[in-house]
């Protein structure tokens, strides 16, 4: 009896143990099937460029500037520029896939493709090729894995999702990802990226709109970027907000010919309007029925009825026009004022907005300080600070609280992209003024760019400066701190580079220089002529270039960097020094 009961008890406890070994092992199995979300590639800096000679025959070299492929094809692509992968075409219809050593790639295969995703760009998948086997087709990695079998009728980048790869077999679509795996099933009319993308996460968290055909014709769904079905195909359209920056999504969908609108699952609008659309600065939706205009908040919530004839948004209020008068309106509902103005304008500060009354003349407004006068334009710049443009069409900054800071006695003031400073011109000169509104720097002829995202310089002929996010002057040491070599300037207006001890590795002996690129190379500019150095502060090419370029000119070894619509290096002419 007792052998029996601990045998019983035995078998309860080998079963609770099976129990959660199959619980484990699914868990296990779950993990890793789980869709992951397709992560964009980032290749700065490159390692392989293709190279245009002085005979327009092309070939391709590394980031040392070294020849890899010799230039004698009508064209090359390298689709992902950190692979030694290069499609080399003799001609239109002939080329080879060749390695960095000129080996033949891929022989294993009958016909082997880049995946282009934008013609413009000559952008291609950085993971995968196409391969063709009977007609049809699959996926390979870059080593040359199959990845997929050849059973799709067609295989080409995601419109607006790239990473992702859009597969059709038999008429219908599905989505696999780099590593060959099924994110969509093919089973779908159409498929396309919802063009979502962020400035966080790129096109990580783009989702996917699908159709199905129906005796009725073809009806929308909405399927989020980690393959999970958010919406079923069952409206006749589905477009997402591209301006709602955060996890939640909305969804703009018509049902019976009527829009409304949809927070992740739940509708939030009821479809009962002829056009929809979102203002990301105010987060409110405008909603159209009849030509007549309301407005809802990010909830759902109502905030003005559709009872309008015209409106503009701007910040924390909306302008409204009924019975022909114009009203005011906070984002709650409640009237502000019943000034008349033919329209408002938004800025990045929602508690400011700028308005343009039936005159043309601009005013500033906002809960509690309302600035009118004859301005003939106002642009927001930042924090409390206006550039405005007078009758006589000069520029000066406005605080909003303060009054006037600086006179009105500039050409045009723009706001630096991404920073916090202005730049003044009036005739060749430009001054640039802080995030305090404290002028830095005043250079003629000057040119400025974008360093990167927290860097501008600000250079010309004889002068080189660098300002932060703030406007605040800072050395090339900040702004390049890993650089081996950094540009200086002597007592006659001379340009040579020391080290990061303040060493002298280049007398000052040139008109001017440029810094160190990612790739190890600066420029030395002479006579009228440029040149390039190492990283070592090897002279690479004497000052025999005679190059036309706006801005400084970059180098790959002795070769011009260009970084348009693509990156690639040309050839230049040599001049006698």
């Amino acid at each position: 009896m007792n052998f029996k009961r601990e045998n019983g008890n035995l078998k309860i406890i080998v079963s609770i143990i099976i129990v959660i070994l199959i619980v484990i092992i699914g868990i296990v199995i779950l993990n890793l099937t789980k869709k992951k979300p397709v992560e964009t590639i980032k290749q700065d800096p490159y390692e392989y460029f293709t190279l245009s000679s002085l005979d327009e025959k092309v070939g391709v070299i590394d980031k040392t500037g070294k020849e890899i492929i010799k230039p004698e094809y009508e064209s090359v692509y390298i689709p992902n520029q950190s692979k030694d992968v290069f499609v080399c075409f003799k001609d239109e219809s002939n080329y080879s896939i060749l390695d960095s050593n000129g080996k033949d790639l891929y022989q294993e295969y009958n016909s082997v493709y880049p995946i282009v995703i934008s013609d413009a760009s000559l952008e291609m998948e950085k993971n995968v090729l196409s391969y063709e086997e009977n007609g049809k087709y699959g996926l390979i990695d870059f080593s040359g894995k199959k990845l997929t079998d050849a059973i799709y009728d067609e295989v080409s980048s995601l419109s607006n999702k790239p990473g992702c790869i859009l597969a059709r077999k038999d008429g219908v679509y599905g989505v696999l990802d780099s590593k060959g795996n099924t994110i969509i099933d093919v089973k779908y009319n159409s498929i396309k990226g919802d063009e979502y993308s962020s400035a966080k996460d790129g096109y990580l968290k783009t989702g996917y709109i699908v159709s199905e055909k129906t005796n009725s014709g073809i009806i929308y769904g909405y399927i989020d970027y980690n393959g999970k079905m958010l919406i079923s195909p069952k409206y006749e359209l589905v477009t997402r907000v591209l301006e709602y920056d955060e996890d939640n999504i909305y969804l703009i969908f018509m049902d019976h010919g009527k829009k409304g609108v949809i927070k992740n699952k739940k509708v939030i609008i009821k479809p009962k309007y002829q056009a929809i659309n979102y203002y990301n600065n105010s987060n409110v939706f405008v909603v159209n029925r009849n030509e007549k205009y309301g407005f809802f908040d990010s909830t759902g919530k109502e905030i003005l009825k559709a009872e309008y004839t015209s409106y503009s948004i701007a910040g924390n209020y909306i302008s409204v026009k009924k019975d022909d008068e114009m009203r005011l309106f906070d984002l709650h509902g409640n009237l502000v004022n019943t000034n008349t103005y033919r329209s408002i304008i938004g800025t990045n500060n929602p508690s400011y907005f700028i308005a343009q009354n039936e005159n043309g003349y601009y005013s500033i407004i906002s809960k509690d300080v309302q600035i009118d006068d004859k301005y003939t334009n106002i642009a927001h710049a930042f924090d409390n600070f206006f550039v405005f443009t007078t009758e006589e069409g000069k520029s000066g900054i406005l605080n909003i609280y303060a009054g006037i800071e600086v006179e009105p006695e500039y050409d045009y003031i723009i706001v630096l992209d991404n920073i916090n400073a202005l730049e003044a011109r009036k005739g060749n000169e430009v001054d640039i003024y802080s995030k305090k509104i404290e002028k830095v720097l005043t250079m003629k002829d000057a040119v400025v760019q974008n360093v990167n995202d927290n860097y501008v310089s600000i250079y010309s002929n004889s002068e080189l400066n660098y300002i932060n996010k703030d406007g605040e002057l800072v050395k090339n040491t900040e702004v390049y701190k890993d650089s081996k070599l950094y540009s200086y300037k002597d007592e006659n207006d001379k340009w040579g580079f020391k080290n990061g001890n303040g060493d002298i590795i280049i007398e000052c002996k040139y008109d001017v220089v440029t810094e160190l690129n990612q790739y190890g190379f600066a420029g030395i500019y002479q006579d009228g002529k440029w040149g390039v150095i190492d990283e070592n502060g090897t002279i690479i090419v004497d000052p025999i270039y005679e190059i036309e370029t706006y801005y400084s000119p970059k180098f790959v070894g002795k070769y011009l960097l260009e970084e348009q619509e693509s990156v690639y290096c040309i050839e230049v002419e040599k001049k006698k020094k």
